[in-house]
């Protein structure tokens, strides 16, 4: 069990944090950075497709004229619906990781937007339920092979200092696209009479994939993969003008190629490139735990419910006015962006440990009260308006935990997975991902109507376990280069040499304060 910090030596005992340049100006003066910033917006917005995805399906069921048109889905027929990006993505599965492999990070992510948009076009315009359907399997396809590519792209492109920054804004992408579709669906709900008040905004969820596919066009490859690749002058261009300023002679710009480079020597004489590596050594095996387990537990912690099943909720603390329903849910993605950017930026200076383990014990509490509260409502016939709109007020507030833990998985991953398993290392995660979301897409509707409140329970036991996990086996990475993290892994020493190197660090901080002053 490892759940502090191992030794890391980083390059001949010196880490690249401690060769960072010290900038006086905020990011965006320096121009190669704000241009690079900018561009890396086409993979930041990745998860829009999915929290569009989800609110959107939240709102249609909520919309009379989807409900009659697909003859009221319920059941088995209404998972169907709402699993078939995830049959999609298992059916990319096998595909992601040679894509990531051979083509690099950008060339996939255009292939899977190009698929993507074939789905939302056949999702638009379906005249039947199974035309609906495949359309969403379609989007599922393309999805699962953009959303492998865009955080490995961002983890290996990004200014060391903002990678976790700007890695934990993916989150922040997906709650956007609830924000979108949640006020999308509100506003067309009102177009009474025609299937377009459900045909809108299936077509809109093609808006974030077309802006992306445009901006993916001017990003520059990964570094990493060109020096795996023997293209170790164009990696050398690219970090000179985005991470150097153009300044070839930064001992930073040296220091963080000659990372990179002995990195992925290494990786090329020790490893065998292909799924086996996962099981090959401790380090290996440890990660796969991590991932694994964390694809559950991000997507098997009682989110689920609200993310696509929120009218089925609201009905069981009886809420059931549709544009009632339709309000909350939009308010809900307000909320729920804003704490995404809030923990967002935190998580350079909180950590990552602390968000996870306060995220899941926050979310406990907050749906274990839900619970009580709604059992007691039910058992006396939703009369008492009060309590319920105590349990809205708890959706809230466990919105806002999962927003702590949520932003923290992409950054996480990419960190910990070497860069050969890194391409691997998200189609491990969109695959538990996919396979927690089956079972919360068939089983969640059914669960809810069988047993209503008491269905709560499961998901709250599952958070108990989630925090144990996250407390005993999930190391703290905060202020590693990715090279650096692998050390965490394989065990280079003791936990005290790294917190002797913190202190110093703070010591060094205290006695610039006072020479300040």
């Amino acid at each position: 069990m490892r759940t502090g910090n191992a030794r890391v030596d980083g390059l001949h005992g010196i880490m690249l944090r401690d060769v960072i340049p010290k900038r006086e100006k905020f990011w965006w003066h320096y121009p190669a950075l704000r241009t690079l910033n900018f561009l890396l917006l086409g993979a930041i917005a990745a998860n829009v497709t999915n929290g569009y995805d989800g609110s959107m399906l939240n709102g249609l069921q909520i919309i009379t004229a989807w409900k009659s048109f697909f003859g009221k889905p319920t059941g088995v027929r209404l998972g169907l619906i709402n699993n078939g990006t995830r049959i999609g993505q298992v059916g990319a599965l096998l595909a992601t990781a040679p894509l990531l492999t051979k083509f690099g990070r950008r060339k996939p992510i255009i292939l899977g937007h190009c698929i993507l948009i074939v789905g939302i076009i056949l999702q638009t315009a379906a005249q039947s339920y199974p035309m609906f359907v495949v359309g969403r399997v379609f989007i599922g396809f393309g999805n699962m092979i953009q959303q492998a590519a865009c955080p490995v792209l961002i983890a290996e492109l990004a200014y060391p200092p903002q990678r976790a920054i700007i890695t934990g804004f993916l989150n922040c992408g997906q709650s956007l696209g609830t924000i979108m579709a949640a006020w999308i669906t509100y506003g067309t709900a009102f177009i009474v009479g025609s299937s377009w008040s459900w045909r809108l905004p299936s077509a809109l969820q093609g808006v974030s994939s077309i802006f992306q596919l445009t901006m993916v066009l001017f990003i520059p490859e990964s570094p990493r993969w060109l020096v795996f690749n023997d293209r170790r002058e164009e990696a050398l261009a690219i970090l000179t003008k985005y991470h150097a300023e153009g300044d070839s002679n930064s001992e930073f710009l040296k220091f963080e190629m000659a990372e990179i480079d002995n990195a992925i020597e290494t990786e090329k004489a020790n490893t065998l490139s292909s799924w086996y590596e996962w099981i090959r050594t401790p380090a290996s095996r440890y990660r796969l735990c991590i991932i694994v387990s964390l694809g559950f537990m991000i997507q098997w912690c009682g989110n689920a419910l609200i993310s696509y099943y929120l009218s089925l909720v609201l009905n069981s603390v009886g809420i059931t006015k549709p544009k009632t329903q339709l309000l909350i849910n939009g308010g809900i993605t307000i909320a729920g962006f804003l704490f995404a950017i809030i923990f967002s930026l935190s998580m350079e200076r909180v950590g990552r440990r602390p968000l996870f383990l306060v995220g899941f014990a926050g979310m406990f509490v907050s749906l274990f009260i839900f619970t009580v509260l709604t059992g007691i409502n039910q058992n006396h016939g939703f009369r008492n308006h009060s309590m319920g709109t105590a349990c809205v007020v708890l959706i809230y507030i466990f919105n806002i935990f999962y927003k702590m833990p949520a932003p923290v998985v992409d950054s996480y991953i990419s960190e910990i997975a070497p860069y050969d398993l890194r391409a691997k290392a998200f189609v491990l995660l969109q695959a538990t991902d996919a396979g927690s979301n089956l079972f919360n897409g068939f089983v969640n509707p059914i669960g809810l109507v069988a047993i209503k409140y008491k269905y709560y329970i499961v998901w709250c036991c599952l958070l108990v376990s989630h925090f144990l996990v996250a407390f005993f086996f999930f190391p703290e990475t905060k202020g590693l280069s990715l090279e650096e993290v692998a050390e965490v892994f394989e065990g280079h020493g003791s936990d005290e040499k790294l917190q002797h190197i913190e202190n110093e660090k703070n010591n060094a901080d205290t006695v610039e304060i006072r020479e300040t002053e």
